[in-house]
């Protein structure tokens, strides 16, 4: 989620920069319950450790406001289609909602 968060942050600069108006907060979706977690909640646990450092800058992110976290459902994820091994059905949903026709 930190990659995705330093990505927003450099696509809200880049509109600052193009005088593209832009508001606060930035949603990022994520299908890991877990990570939304760890990122809301400031608890430290020994087994999220190795998580510590990029937690802390994603968490100030969220606390300043400029990042809101939601959650959406794997068969919602449309990143899916392109990332993991769909049965066919979920597949052919998510390229149809992504708009995606064949050109063949």
């Amino acid at each position: 989620m930190w990659f995705g968060t330093k990505e927003l942050i450099w696509l809200s600069h880049l509109l600052v920069d193009l005088k593209v108006p832009f508001t606060p907060p930035a949603y990022l979706y994520c299908d890991n319950d877990a990570a939304i977690y760890i990122a809301n909640n400031s608890v430290y646990h020994e087994r999220t450790k190795h998580v510590d450092i990029d937690c802390y800058k994603f968490r100030e992110n969220i606390d300043s406001g400029f990042l809101k976290t939601m959650f959406v459902a794997s068969q919602d994820q449309l990143a899916d289609c392109l990332t993991k091994p769909l049965h066919p059905t979920l597949f052919h949903s998510l390229i149809r909602k992504m708009e995606v026709c064949n050109i063949f």
